[in-house]
């Protein structure tokens, strides 16, 4: 009975370590996108109305882009934007993912339930910035 307890903890720890390398060697690198853990089905430009001229004039302007992810069991719109969320801020201390929309400064993301998914929309301050946004989320598309 000893001798089994001694060898299951024997083996567990080496496991630990053995695991452990790799992982600090793929944290070394820029970890992936967040948004390749979910089947990006669709993107779609995101307009919004500006209105101005005190309410004169009403034009539509591109502020990012607007992701529709499909359900899968135990995903839900809260996890989604609590995970989503966590990585912007993640990017915020640590940028580096060139091709990540969520990389793009002050881009912030609402999740929304949508049919049979998801609406994700990352919305960007500027056109400049919405248009980058928009082009690295259409690289997401599976």
């Amino acid at each position: 009975m000893f001798t089994k307890k001694t060898l299951q903890a024997l083996v567990l720890s080496t496991s630990a370590f053995v695991a452990a390398p790799t992982f600090a060697a793929s944290s070394a690198a820029s970890p992936p996108c967040v948004l390749h853990q979910h089947q990006v089905a669709s993107v779609t430009p995101y307009l919004m109305t500006e209105t101005f001229y005190n309410g004169r004039m009403t034009r539509q302007a591109l502020r990012g882009a607007e992701l529709f992810v499909p359900a899968q069991p135990g995903l839900t719109a809260e996890w989604l934007q609590l995970t989503l969320t966590r990585h912007i801020n993640e990017m915020r201390a640590h940028p580096g993912m060139p091709d990540c929309p969520l990389s793009v400064a002050d881009v912030t993301v609402q999740v929304q339930s949508a049919g049979p998914g998801f609406a994700v929309r990352l919305i960007a301050p500027s056109g400049a910035k919405a248009q980058e946004v928009l082009r690295r989320a259409e690289l997401l598309r599976g």
